[in-house]
Protein backbone atom coordinates (compact mmCIF):
# COMPACT_ATOMS: atom_id res chain seq x y z
CA UNK A 1 0.00 0.00 0.00
CA UNK A 2 0.88 3.81 -1.02
CA UNK A 3 0.64 6.78 -0.03
CA UNK A 4 0.78 10.11 -2.64
CA UNK A 5 1.02 13.67 -1.84
CA UNK A 6 -0.18 15.74 -4.62
CA UNK A 7 -0.75 18.66 -2.41
CA UNK A 8 0.55 19.96 0.97
CA UNK A 9 0.56 23.83 1.24
CA UNK A 10 -2.44 24.79 3.07
CA UNK A 11 -4.77 27.79 1.94
CA UNK A 12 -2.29 29.37 -0.48
CA UNK A 13 -0.25 27.39 -3.14
CA UNK A 14 3.57 27.68 -3.54
CA UNK A 15 6.41 26.44 -5.88
CA UNK A 16 7.11 23.18 -4.44
CA UNK A 17 3.47 22.69 -2.96
CA UNK A 18 0.22 22.41 -4.26
CA UNK A 19 -2.69 22.51 -2.49
CA UNK A 20 -4.76 19.72 -0.13
CA UNK A 21 -4.64 16.33 -1.82
CA UNK A 22 -3.27 12.82 -0.80
CA UNK A 23 -3.87 9.77 -2.63
CA UNK A 24 -3.71 5.88 -1.66
CA UNK A 25 -3.34 2.64 -3.48
CA UNK A 26 -2.41 -0.53 -2.96
CA UNK A 27 -0.74 -2.77 -5.44
CA UNK A 28 -3.43 -5.66 -5.05
CA UNK A 29 -6.43 -3.38 -5.62
CA UNK A 30 -7.07 -1.23 -8.50
CA UNK A 31 -9.25 1.42 -6.47
CA UNK A 32 -7.53 4.61 -5.60
CA UNK A 33 -8.52 6.87 -2.76
CA UNK A 34 -8.58 10.18 -2.71
CA UNK A 35 -8.83 12.78 0.52
CA UNK A 36 -9.45 16.64 -0.33
CA UNK A 37 -9.30 17.68 -4.57
CA UNK A 38 -7.30 21.20 -4.23
CA UNK A 39 -6.83 23.60 -7.22
CA UNK A 40 -4.87 21.12 -10.06
CA UNK A 41 -4.91 17.99 -8.95
CA UNK A 42 -5.86 16.53 -12.12
CA UNK A 43 -1.94 18.01 -12.95
CA UNK A 44 -0.99 16.02 -9.89
CA UNK A 45 -2.27 12.92 -11.53
CA UNK A 46 -0.55 12.98 -14.01
CA UNK A 47 3.01 13.80 -12.12
CA UNK A 48 2.39 11.05 -9.68
CA UNK A 49 1.54 8.85 -12.55
CA UNK A 50 -2.08 8.29 -11.53
CA UNK A 51 -4.26 6.92 -14.48
CA UNK A 52 -7.67 8.51 -14.75
CA UNK A 53 -9.64 5.62 -15.62
CA UNK A 54 -9.19 3.67 -12.11
CA UNK A 55 -12.13 3.23 -9.67
CA UNK A 56 -11.85 6.19 -7.46
CA UNK A 57 -13.24 7.00 -4.23
CA UNK A 58 -12.96 10.72 -2.95
CA UNK A 59 -13.67 11.99 0.38
CA UNK A 60 -13.83 15.96 0.83
CA UNK A 61 -13.39 16.60 4.41
CA UNK A 62 -14.59 20.44 3.76
CA UNK A 63 -16.28 23.12 2.04
CA UNK A 64 -13.15 25.51 2.04
CA UNK A 65 -12.09 26.28 -1.51
CA UNK A 66 -8.54 24.76 -0.79
CA UNK A 67 -9.92 21.19 -0.38
CA UNK A 68 -12.50 20.98 -2.75
CA UNK A 69 -12.10 23.89 -6.17
CA UNK A 70 -10.03 21.09 -7.82
CA UNK A 71 -13.02 18.52 -8.12
CA UNK A 72 -14.86 20.20 -10.79
CA UNK A 73 -11.50 20.75 -13.00
CA UNK A 74 -10.83 16.47 -12.42
CA UNK A 75 -14.39 15.66 -13.13
CA UNK A 76 -13.75 17.91 -16.70
CA UNK A 77 -10.87 16.12 -17.40
CA UNK A 78 -12.61 12.78 -16.53
CA UNK A 79 -16.04 13.61 -19.05
CA UNK A 80 -12.63 14.56 -21.48
CA UNK A 81 -11.03 11.14 -21.73
CA UNK A 82 -14.15 9.36 -21.58
CA UNK A 83 -14.18 8.01 -18.43
CA UNK A 84 -15.81 4.63 -17.88
CA UNK A 85 -15.33 3.18 -14.57
CA UNK A 86 -16.70 4.24 -11.23
CA UNK A 87 -16.20 7.40 -9.18
CA UNK A 88 -17.79 8.25 -5.78
CA UNK A 89 -17.24 11.67 -3.95
CA UNK A 90 -18.42 11.47 -0.36
CA UNK A 91 -18.53 14.84 1.71
CA UNK A 92 -20.63 17.10 3.71
CA UNK A 93 -24.22 18.39 3.51
CA UNK A 94 -24.64 20.73 0.01
CA UNK A 95 -22.25 18.60 -1.92
CA UNK A 96 -24.34 17.66 -4.51
CA UNK A 97 -25.38 20.62 -5.26
CA UNK A 98 -21.88 22.70 -5.41
CA UNK A 99 -21.31 20.22 -8.30
CA UNK A 100 -24.79 20.25 -9.72
CA UNK A 101 -24.13 24.25 -9.96
CA UNK A 102 -20.96 23.31 -12.15
CA UNK A 103 -23.50 21.10 -14.27
CA UNK A 104 -26.26 23.62 -15.17
CA UNK A 105 -23.38 26.99 -15.56
CA UNK A 106 -20.85 25.69 -17.11
CA UNK A 107 -21.77 22.23 -18.73
CA UNK A 108 -20.51 19.71 -16.45
CA UNK A 109 -21.84 16.51 -17.09
CA UNK A 110 -21.01 12.69 -16.19
CA UNK A 111 -20.91 10.19 -18.98
CA UNK A 112 -19.54 7.67 -16.32
CA UNK A 113 -21.12 5.94 -13.30
CA UNK A 114 -21.23 8.50 -10.52
CA UNK A 115 -22.45 8.69 -7.03
CA UNK A 116 -22.18 11.37 -4.71
CA UNK A 117 -22.88 10.57 -0.82
CA UNK A 118 -23.61 13.50 1.31
CA UNK A 119 -22.78 12.81 5.19
CA UNK A 120 -25.65 14.32 6.97
CA UNK A 121 -23.82 14.45 10.76
CA UNK A 122 -27.02 16.06 12.45
CA UNK A 123 -29.54 13.74 10.99
CA UNK A 124 -26.57 10.63 11.10
CA UNK A 125 -27.84 10.19 7.53
CA UNK A 126 -25.60 9.08 4.34
CA UNK A 127 -27.56 10.71 1.30
CA UNK A 128 -26.88 9.26 -1.94
CA UNK A 129 -27.34 11.01 -5.44
CA UNK A 130 -26.78 9.34 -8.51
CA UNK A 131 -24.97 11.12 -11.58
CA UNK A 132 -25.89 15.23 -12.00
CA UNK A 133 -29.27 15.14 -13.24
CA UNK A 134 -31.80 14.92 -10.83
CA UNK A 135 -31.72 16.68 -7.35
CA UNK A 136 -33.27 14.48 -5.97
CA UNK A 137 -31.25 11.59 -3.79
CA UNK A 138 -32.13 8.01 -4.86
CA UNK A 139 -31.87 6.51 -1.03
CA UNK A 140 -31.09 7.90 2.42
CA UNK A 141 -29.64 5.17 4.57
CA UNK A 142 -28.46 5.98 8.63
CA UNK A 143 -25.29 5.68 9.70
CA UNK A 144 -23.57 2.97 11.88
CA UNK A 145 -20.82 3.49 14.11
CA UNK A 146 -19.40 6.11 11.79
CA UNK A 147 -18.67 3.93 9.02
CA UNK A 148 -19.38 5.57 5.21
CA UNK A 149 -18.44 3.19 2.97
CA UNK A 150 -17.46 -0.68 3.24
CA UNK A 151 -16.13 -3.33 1.29
CA UNK A 152 -14.45 -6.90 1.76
CA UNK A 153 -11.31 -4.69 1.47
CA UNK A 154 -11.63 -2.48 4.17
CA UNK A 155 -13.99 0.11 5.74
CA UNK A 156 -14.14 3.82 5.39
CA UNK A 157 -14.87 5.51 9.09
CA UNK A 158 -15.89 9.74 9.70
CA UNK A 159 -15.35 12.00 12.49
CA UNK A 160 -16.62 15.86 13.18
CA UNK A 161 -13.88 17.67 14.00
CA UNK A 162 -13.33 21.30 15.50
CA UNK A 163 -12.97 23.73 12.31
CA UNK A 164 -14.31 27.25 11.55
CA UNK A 165 -16.74 25.45 9.25
CA UNK A 166 -18.42 21.51 9.52
CA UNK A 167 -15.44 19.80 8.91
CA UNK A 168 -15.01 15.85 9.14
CA UNK A 169 -11.89 13.75 9.53
CA UNK A 170 -11.77 10.38 7.80
CA UNK A 171 -9.82 6.93 8.80
CA UNK A 172 -9.41 4.10 6.18
CA UNK A 173 -9.50 0.90 8.16
CA UNK A 174 -8.34 -1.71 6.00
CA UNK A 175 -9.50 -5.52 7.19
CA UNK A 176 -7.97 -8.40 8.17
CA UNK A 177 -5.65 -9.87 5.66
CA UNK A 178 -4.79 -13.21 4.73
CA UNK A 179 -2.01 -14.99 6.24
CA UNK A 180 1.23 -15.91 3.98
CA UNK A 181 1.18 -18.67 1.81
CA UNK A 182 3.64 -21.56 2.27
CA UNK A 183 3.96 -22.66 -1.92
CA UNK A 184 6.93 -25.15 -0.47
CA UNK A 185 4.82 -26.58 2.26
CA UNK A 186 1.81 -26.78 -0.28
CA UNK A 187 4.41 -28.86 -2.97
CA UNK A 188 5.38 -31.15 0.17
CA UNK A 189 1.80 -32.37 0.41
CA UNK A 190 1.53 -32.83 -3.40
CA UNK A 191 -0.85 -30.42 -4.03
CA UNK A 192 -0.64 -28.82 -7.66
CA UNK A 193 -0.44 -25.36 -7.91
CA UNK A 194 -3.93 -24.15 -9.58
CA UNK A 195 -7.24 -22.90 -8.46
CA UNK A 196 -6.53 -25.57 -5.23
CA UNK A 197 -3.92 -22.96 -4.23
CA UNK A 198 -6.18 -19.83 -3.95
CA UNK A 199 -8.52 -21.98 -2.13
CA UNK A 200 -5.90 -22.51 0.56
CA UNK A 201 -4.45 -19.08 1.08
CA UNK A 202 -8.03 -17.67 1.48
CA UNK A 203 -8.13 -20.26 4.65
CA UNK A 204 -10.41 -22.87 3.43
CA UNK A 205 -10.66 -26.27 3.99
CA UNK A 206 -10.35 -28.68 0.75
CA UNK A 207 -10.23 -32.63 0.43
CA UNK A 208 -7.70 -33.49 -2.09
CA UNK A 209 -6.57 -37.33 -2.80
CA UNK A 210 -9.14 -38.64 -0.24
CA UNK A 211 -8.05 -36.17 2.75
CA UNK A 212 -9.24 -33.26 4.19
CA UNK A 213 -6.47 -30.54 4.48
CA UNK A 214 -6.73 -27.91 6.77
CA UNK A 215 -4.66 -25.44 5.45
CA UNK A 216 -3.45 -23.41 8.54
CA UNK A 217 -2.97 -26.90 10.49
CA UNK A 218 -0.60 -28.05 7.70
CA UNK A 219 1.34 -24.55 7.71
CA UNK A 220 0.35 -24.63 4.56
CA UNK A 221 -1.02 -20.64 5.33
CA UNK A 222 -0.13 -18.27 8.33
CA UNK A 223 -2.36 -16.55 10.57
CA UNK A 224 -4.36 -13.37 9.73
CA UNK A 225 -2.60 -10.50 9.73
CA UNK A 226 -4.42 -7.16 10.92
CA UNK A 227 -5.09 -4.95 8.56
CA UNK A 228 -3.56 -1.52 8.44
CA UNK A 229 -5.16 2.06 9.88
CA UNK A 230 -4.86 6.00 8.02
CA UNK A 231 -6.34 8.85 9.78
CA UNK A 232 -6.53 11.94 7.67
CA UNK A 233 -7.10 14.94 9.95
CA UNK A 234 -9.05 17.58 7.34
CA UNK A 235 -8.49 21.15 9.32
CA UNK A 236 -9.28 21.08 13.03
CA UNK A 237 -7.52 22.23 15.93
CA UNK A 238 -7.24 19.52 18.76
CA UNK A 239 -9.96 17.69 19.64
CA UNK A 240 -11.66 14.51 20.96
CA UNK A 241 -13.32 13.20 18.55
CA UNK A 242 -10.64 13.18 15.89
CA UNK A 243 -8.33 11.30 19.17
CA UNK A 244 -10.86 8.73 19.07
CA UNK A 245 -11.32 8.17 15.53
CA UNK A 246 -7.58 7.74 14.80
CA UNK A 247 -6.77 5.51 17.97
CA UNK A 248 -3.86 2.98 16.76
CA UNK A 249 -3.19 4.24 13.22
CA UNK A 250 -0.47 3.09 11.34
CA UNK A 251 -0.28 6.62 9.82
CA UNK A 252 -1.34 9.96 11.00
CA UNK A 253 -2.18 12.73 8.35
CA UNK A 254 -2.37 15.81 10.56
CA UNK A 255 -2.40 19.26 9.64
CA UNK A 256 0.07 21.34 11.23
CA UNK A 257 -0.79 25.26 9.51
CA UNK A 258 1.52 26.68 11.90
CA UNK A 259 4.62 26.77 14.42
CA UNK A 260 4.66 26.23 17.81
CA UNK A 261 4.97 29.66 18.53
CA UNK A 262 1.86 30.94 16.51
CA UNK A 263 -0.17 28.48 18.86
CA UNK A 264 -2.58 30.90 19.54
CA UNK A 265 -3.42 32.22 16.01
CA UNK A 266 -3.88 29.15 15.27
CA UNK A 267 -6.67 28.04 17.48
CA UNK A 268 -7.95 31.33 16.89
CA UNK A 269 -8.45 30.36 13.47
CA UNK A 270 -9.42 26.99 14.23
CA UNK A 271 -6.39 25.07 12.75
CA UNK A 272 -3.41 22.94 14.67
CA UNK A 273 0.19 23.94 14.90
CA UNK A 274 3.00 21.20 14.96
CA UNK A 275 3.26 20.50 18.40
CA UNK A 276 -0.67 20.21 18.44
CA UNK A 277 -0.32 17.30 15.59
CA UNK A 278 2.62 15.42 17.69
CA UNK A 279 0.55 15.63 20.51
CA UNK A 280 -2.38 14.42 19.09
CA UNK A 281 -0.24 11.36 17.64
CA UNK A 282 0.54 10.37 21.03
CA UNK A 283 -2.57 10.67 22.37
CA UNK A 284 -3.62 7.92 19.65
CA UNK A 285 -1.36 5.35 19.54
CA UNK A 286 -0.24 6.30 16.15
CA UNK A 287 3.12 4.62 14.73
CA UNK A 288 3.71 7.60 12.30
CA UNK A 289 2.81 11.05 11.93
CA UNK A 290 2.53 12.81 8.37
CA UNK A 291 2.92 16.84 8.65
CA UNK A 292 0.85 18.80 6.03
CA UNK A 293 -1.36 21.89 4.90
CA UNK A 294 1.62 23.38 5.77
CA UNK A 295 1.37 27.69 5.73
CA UNK A 296 3.04 29.62 2.97
CA UNK A 297 4.89 31.51 5.60
CA UNK A 298 7.09 28.40 5.81
CA UNK A 299 7.93 27.90 2.50
CA UNK A 300 11.73 28.62 2.78
CA UNK A 301 11.99 26.94 6.63
CA UNK A 302 8.92 24.02 6.79
CA UNK A 303 11.72 22.00 8.53
CA UNK A 304 11.09 23.86 11.29
CA UNK A 305 7.71 22.37 11.68
CA UNK A 306 9.43 19.01 11.26
CA UNK A 307 11.73 19.93 14.07
CA UNK A 308 8.96 21.13 16.73
CA UNK A 309 6.96 17.79 16.45
CA UNK A 310 10.00 15.69 16.63
CA UNK A 311 11.26 16.57 19.76
CA UNK A 312 7.70 15.06 21.12
CA UNK A 313 6.90 12.26 18.65
CA UNK A 314 10.35 11.28 16.82
CA UNK A 315 8.79 8.88 14.10
CA UNK A 316 7.62 12.36 12.37
CA UNK A 317 7.47 13.18 8.61
CA UNK A 318 7.01 16.50 6.69
CA UNK A 319 4.95 15.94 3.43
CA UNK A 320 5.82 17.16 0.47
CA UNK A 321 4.30 17.13 -2.69
CA UNK A 322 4.80 13.71 -4.89
CA UNK A 323 6.48 12.03 -1.67
CA UNK A 324 5.42 8.53 -1.50
CA UNK A 325 5.33 6.74 1.78
CA UNK A 326 4.89 2.51 2.11
CA UNK A 327 2.55 1.51 4.27
CA UNK A 328 4.14 -2.13 5.03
Amino acid sequence: MELIILGSSGAIPVKERNLPAIALKSKTHPEIILFDCGEDTQRQFIEAGLKFNKPLKIFISHFHGDHIIGLPGLLFRFSLIDRTTPLMIFGPRNLFFYLYFHRITLGLHAGYPLTIVEIDHENQELIHFEGLDSEEPIKKEKIVNNIVFETKWYMMKYALVDHSVPTYAYAFLEKHRLGKFNPEKAKELGIPQGRIWKTLHEGNQVEYDGKIIDPVKEGIVGPKRPGRKITYSGDTMPCQSLIELGKDSDLLIHEATYAKNLAEVAHEKKHSTSIDAANSAIKMNAKQLLLTHISSRYQDDAQLLLAEAKEIYPNTLLARDLLRIAID
